[in-house]
């Protein structure tokens, strides 16, 4: 090789191809209602992600954007997000736990694909921190990704507040209360209001959202995290979230639900896993001595209506 070519392989940025192959894997994640979908619209500067009030979708399920932001240099930047359906209470039942099972192995197996994850984005609505606040917490940061990715708390619905950084300077005791950490924070508005009412605050907001991403996922390539062995990451995600419908059952409904089985789950995994037989009893047998396993982190019960 020529001194020339050296020099020549040196200048060369990486092609678009490149930068969109090996782009950091984000994960945007929050219960229904936090602003998920508004928070991917205001990194991209374009309405990429559909938003919905009734939109809900299955645990765990997503969708993903190739998103280019440039940095104060004017230096372009891939990023993939993936907006990702996050753990909704109050209507989980045992079809949505065999559902978000599937889901959850799609979405490591396309993680693991392209380099596994970056970083944790949980989107919080401005309130109080609830039972979902912490077991969305749970099912993200310390389950599915073993507390070894990075997360950022976007807290939205501040449009209304005076100086939207004072709502963490007030709250920030109240998370570390209920051991929830993140490695940064912005506190945003995701919508532009009626008129343009707010239009100010959200080109703001998509500042301080787009700075703390490009900060956050600017580390290298080599620093993104993917589960060491897929099979037994399923089996400890899988054990985890069953033990939790478990303990939380039939608590909102007069009448009391049927629960899983080992059997009804054995057929499951070999229809949705295209598993022989024993394969499938193998694997359901380790899912459910999990549950029971008492080591590692819980979800919280959840809070009972007492409207209903």
């Amino acid at each position: 090789m020529t001194p020339g070519n050296v020099i020549t392989d040196r200048i060369c940025p990486p092609s678009y191809e490149h930068q969109r192959r090996y782009s950091p894997n984000v994960i945007i994640f929050g219960e229904t209602g936090a602003g998920k979908s508004s928070v991917v619209n205001l990194i991209a500067g374009e309405d990429l992600a559909n938003v919905s009030s009734g939109a809900a979708g299955c645990t765990l399920d997503s969708a993903s954007y190739d998103l280019v932001l440039s940095d104060a240099q004017d230096r372009s930047h891939h990023i993939r997000v993936f907006d990702t359906v996050g753990l909704n209470e109050a209507t989980f039942t045992q079809d949505d736990y065999l559902k978000a099972i599937e889901k959850a192995n799609e979405l490591i197996f396309e993680l693991q694909r392209t380099g596994g994850i970056r970083l944790l984005i949980f989107c919080i609505r401005s309130g109080r921190i609830t039972s979902a606040t912490q077991n969305n917490y749970r099912l993200f940061y310390e389950i599915l990704c073993q507390n070894e990715v990075p997360v950022a708390f976007v807290i939205t619905g501040l449009e209304n507040e005076r100086s939207m950084e004072d709502w963490w300077t007030k709250n920030a005791p109240e998370f570390e209360r209920y051991q929830l950490h993140c490695t940064s924070h912005a506190c945003v508005t995701a919508t532009r209001g009626l008129h343009n009412l707010h239009a100010q605050k959200y080109e703001q907001s998509r500042n301080i959202v787009r700075a703390m991403l490009l900060q956050q996922t600017s580390n290298g390539e080599g620093s993104s995290w993917k589960p060491a062995e897929q099979t037994g990451w399923l089996i400890h995600t899988a054990g985890r979230l069953l033990k939790w419908v478990f303990q939380n059952k039939a608590r909102r409904c007069r009448r009391r639900r049927r629960a899983l089985t080992m059997k009804e789950l054995v057929r499951f995994l070999e229809n949705s896993f295209s598993l022989s037989p024993s394969d499938a009893e193998g694997l359901a047998s380790k899912i459910w001595e999990m549950r029971q396993d008492s080591a590692g982190p819980d979800f919280v019960k959840r809070e009972v209506d007492r409207n209903n």
